[in-house]
């Protein structure tokens, strides 16, 4: 049973998110409240299909703090694209990553005026 369990994990695409990816949040002008940080996300496979589960960190002062719970993401079929939409605070945010081989960039989109107010470049390790 948990041979096939392992097969099953190893066919999904999904598979090549999961893990920590390490590197940088930065802002943009957008947000005057906005600090770069030093970002390590953790991606795990949750118990729904098409989706990857990311929680957030960010480094202070050499140690990871959480930033919020774990976010669901909607991932296409081979894994390269990932989006997560969603209300906070009264703002409309969606965060869209592009995964390819072992780097991903993304960014922090306030989605009713379409500006960026982080741009995200990260990688496994």
């Amino acid at each position: 049973m948990v041979f096939l369990l392992l097969l099953a994990i190893a066919n999904d695409p999904r598979a090549t998110l999961v893990g920590t990816w390490d590197g940088k949040s930065l802002c943009t002008p957008v947000r005057a409240a906005c600090h770069d940080e030093h970002a390590v996300y953790h991606v795990t496979i949750p118990d729904k299909p098409g989706v990857v589960t990311m929680q957030m960190n960010k480094v202070v002062e050499g140690k990871e703090v959480e930033m919020g719970g774990a976010v669901d993401y909607t991932v296409n079929a081979d894994a390269t694209s990932l989006v997560s939409e969603y209300s906070y605070n009264g703002n409309h945010l969606r965060w869209n990553f592009t995964r390819k081989k072992d780097l991903m960039t993304g960014m922090l989109i306030d989605v009713p005026s379409g500006a960026v107010i982080r741009n995200i470049s990260v990688a496994k390790k």
